[in-house]
């Protein structure tokens, strides 16, 4: 007789028995349901990661790209395009700049990044010169940046700059506009007026991040809180986001002054309901890289170094396959004294300084003091397009002044032609920079590169860092003399540089050195340069000038003003490496020309 088997629990009950299989059925599908739930929320949480890895590859990829075109730029390197607005009713990927007198808007300079050639009516940069009809041949940016979404890029700009349409002009962009708008910093734009200041980046807080911002890049992630792209050309709010921390509000959607802030802001979906930082609803996914004005300029002095190292050795070497614009001179030319404001030709045998960019050889002149009696005279031949001013101290106060000329006290200062008198006893000037004085007193020049004096005419005190000025005085005769260059003028043929250096007046940026002495320069660990260039930057001001204790100021005939390091100012042969690093007080960087 076959047996019968069954399962029976210890207990002896098979209904307990059931209901733990049960029990263990109940914990499995549980397990499938949290597991699910698990890969579920990890694949969202890669998919998130993966996406933002995706968009930041992307914002970085367009900034190195947008740097890149700037500095490339045929004649204004570092100007940068009008964004892609929706001005003319459509985001086409061209840049909408604005023409005309009184039209101009911050609002203007935020919308899409520019991918294409510029449209009219903006300036064609194939020439530099003349606006244009139709499509620029021109390059533009070559491709279009997404983000993750699909979302073009978006883009706001420092109105320093783009070109001004109102009046006509570019930008000047050197290293002078960095501390824009300080006081003391001898920069102006165009028309002369200052720079303005730069935009800003804010974090996830409102804490200031750079207020040194030159351009922003934002990708707008997908829409979020209402936002509305259905339209042709939708508003930056379609596309851009806000929000409140307490009773301040910060967007990317608005431009509205000079030193507009942008945000980096706290993507909504890493904000958890219980996070009391952010005024609710809170509705963000804006992702932002930025340019700062320091970054640009570094690659935009690494380009007009290379274009003035070019044009010295085309000077230096013959022509040849590799230098077809070769003159040949066998030398690298003198140097321009530093604090040369007028003139910037080369003083014979000096050997530093700035580059000697004139295009007409340095000419004799000769001013004199003398006197007889009661009577002074001074005169200097090439007037005041050699010299800044002519003073004149004498023994009593003037009472009145009129044309170039004024006075304070016993001191009169002349920069053209006028006159101070008291009484009968005057200081006459022409503008041709011949002076008369019919009193006693003392006569100083300055801004004339004086090389040489005689007689009662001596360098002031501290001459090593007053290499411009001449002071007169005492009984008898004495000469202040400028010595000719007779080097062949270096800034023509085929060593002129490039109009932009000119315009933009790069060559107040460099510090020029060679081994003209017979004193090869060391460069670092690297001995035997010939030649040498150390672009010198923008002036160090407070609140970084824990190595100089003053301000930098500019033109100046002190090295100090000019170069950081003790290094770089003990006026020796010897300069830093060409590889050590900027910081906020020290900005100097060496550019070896030869060998």
């Amino acid at each position: 007789m076959a047996q019968r088997f069954s399962f029976i629990s210890r207990s002896g009950n098979p209904r307990l028995s059931q209901k733990g299989v049960v029990l263990i059925f109940l914990a499995f599908i549980l397990g499938l349901g949290a597991a699910a739930y698990l890969l579920k929320t990890f694949n969202a949480a890669r998919l998130q990661s993966s996406q933002a890895a995706k968009t930041t590859r992307a914002l970085n990829e367009a900034k190195k790209a947008l740097i890149s075109w700037t500095v490339a730029d045929r004649y204004s390197p570092g100007q940068m395009p009008w964004p892609d607005r929706n001005g003319d009713l459509n985001y086409d990927g061209s840049s909408d700049c604005v023409v005309g007198a009184g039209t101009f808007q911050y609002s203007f300079l935020l919308g899409q990044l520019p991918r294409l050639p510029t449209t009219s009516p903006c300036l064609d940069p194939n020439n530099g010169l003349s606006v244009y009809a139709g499509l620029s041949s021109y390059a533009g940016l070559g491709q279009d940046f997404r983000d993750a979404e699909g979302n073009r890029l978006w883009y706001a700009v420092s109105r320093n700059l783009v070109r001004d349409y109102e009046n006509s002009e570019n930008p000047i962009i050197n290293p002078g506009m960095i501390n824009a708008p300080h006081a003391i910093t001898p920069y102006l734009r165009q028309g002369g007026t200052q720079s303005y200041p730069w935009l800003k980046v804010l974090d996830r807080n409102g804490n200031l991040v750079s207020d040194r911002v030159a351009a922003v890049i934002i990708s707008p992630g997908s829409p979020i809180g209402g936002q509305d792209r259905s339209a042709s050309a939708p508003n930056p709010t379609e596309f851009l986001d806000s929000f409140q921390i307490g009773a301040k509000v910060i967007n990317n959607r608005g431009y509205a002054t000079a030193d507009e802030d942008f945000v980096i802001g706290e993507d909504s979906r890493n904000v958890s309901a219980s996070d009391t930082t952010f005024t609710k609803p809170y509705n963000f996914n804006d992702k932002l890289v930025f340019i700062t004005i320091d970054e640009l300029m570094a690659a935009l002095e690494q380009r007009a170094a290379n274009e003035i190292k070019n044009a010295l050795l085309n000077y230096y070497e013959p022509v040849s396959t590799d230098r077809p614009n070769g003159r040949g001179i066998g030398s690298f030319p003198y140097a321009a004294r530093l604090g040369s404001n007028k003139e910037y030709a080369c003083v014979q045998t000096n050997v530093a300084g700035v580059l000697p960019i004139s295009t007409t050889m340095s000419t004799n002149f000769t001013c004199s003091y003398n006197r007889a009696g009661n009577t002074v005279s001074a005169s200097c031949s090439t007037g005041f397009s050699d010299i800044n001013s002519i003073t004149f101290q004498r023994n009593n106060n003037f009472t009145a002044s009129s044309g170039a000329c004024s006075f304070s006290g016993k001191v009169c200062t002349c920069t053209g032609a006028g006159l101070c008198s008291r009484a009968a006893q005057n200081f006459t000037c022409l503008s041709s920079g011949s002076c008369l004085a019919n009193s006693t007193g003392s006569v100083s020049f300055s801004g004339g590169e004086f090389t040489a004096r005689t007689g009662k005419c001596d360098f002031p005190a501290g001459s090593s860092t007053s290499c411009v000025d001449m002071s007169c005085s005492g009984t008898g005769a004495g000469t202040a003399t400028r010595t000719a260059c007779t080097d062949p003028v270096f800034n023509m043929g085929g060593s002129s540089l490039p109009s932009w250096i000119i315009n933009n007046r790069w060559y107040e940026y460099f510090y020029y050195v060679n081994s003209r002495s017979g004193l090869p320069l060391t460069v670092g660990t690297k001995p035997n340069v010939d030649a040498l260039l150390v672009g010198t930057g923008s002036p160090i001001i407070a609140p970084y000038i824990a190595s100089k204790g003053v301000d930098q100021l500019r033109p100046s005939c002190n090295l100090n003003d000019h170069l950081d390091s003790s290094e770089n100012t003990n006026a020796d042969v010897v300069f830093d490496a060409i590889n050590k690093g900027r910081t906020q007080n020290y900005n100097d960087h060496s550019y070896i020309v030869a060998p």
